[in-house]
C-alpha cells in the first residue's frame, strides 16, 4: 500500500466515491470514479486512467470553437 504524499503518515486506500466539479456553467458529477484516499488526512488522488478516459469524453462533446486554441506565436 502507498504512503500519502501529504500528511507521509496515512495510507492510501482504493475506493470509489462521486468526482464533482463545475464545468463551465454546468456541474459535473461522475458516480464511482476510482480514487485513492488516505486514511489519516483525507487526501484524494483520482486514478489518472479514470481522468484521461473523462477528460477524452469531455473534450468529445465540446463545440469545435471551443476547442480551437489560438497559435501565440504569430
Amino acid at each position: 500500500m502507498k504512503i500519502c504524499s501529504s500528511c507521509r503518515i496515512g495510507r492510501l486506500r482504493q475506493r470509489s466515491m462521486a468526482y464533482v466539479e463545475w464545468y463551465g456553467k454546468n456541474l459535473l458529477v461522475v458516480d464511482r470514479m476510482p480514487v485513492q484516499i488516505c486514511d489519516v488526512c483525507g487526501e484524494r488522488a483520482y486514478d489518472d486512467d479514470a481522468m484521461e478516459s473523462l477528460q477524452r469524453l469531455l473534450w468529445a462533446n465540446m463545440p469545435d470553437s471551443i476547442k480551437a486554441v489560438p497559435n501565440r506565436n504569430t
